[in-house]
């Protein structure tokens, strides 16, 4: 059986940061949620250096493609619970 290997794309605004430290406190916020409660890998992929802007990719892999699109879903769902974020996108895609 083929292993199952899905990627979840958030780009999100935050209005409030005012510096690079307050973005990087709010993505890594998001980031150790993730990791922690899905053993999922997470980087920011883009807008690394832009106060209000962050582009996360999220990446699961899976013996099922249904235990992954979970995960994934999960994923989204602690992203869209972040008060301090507006999401402007997102994409899953599957490998």
């Amino acid at each position: 059986m083929p292993a199952a290997i899905g990627m979840l794309e958030v780009e999100f605004l935050i209005p409030l940061s005012q510096s690079l430290k307050d973005k990087r406190r709010v993505v890594k916020s998001i980031k150790d949620k993730l990791r922690n409660k899905l053993n999922v890998s997470v980087a920011e992929v883009d807008h690394q250096e832009k106060w209000g802007r962050c582009h996360l990719a999220v990446v699961t892999i899976s013996s099922s493609r249904r235990d992954a699109e979970g995960r994934l879903t999960v994923a989204e769902q602690i992203v869209d619970e972040n008060l301090e974020i507006q999401v402007t996108d997102r994409q899953r895609t599957w490998l």
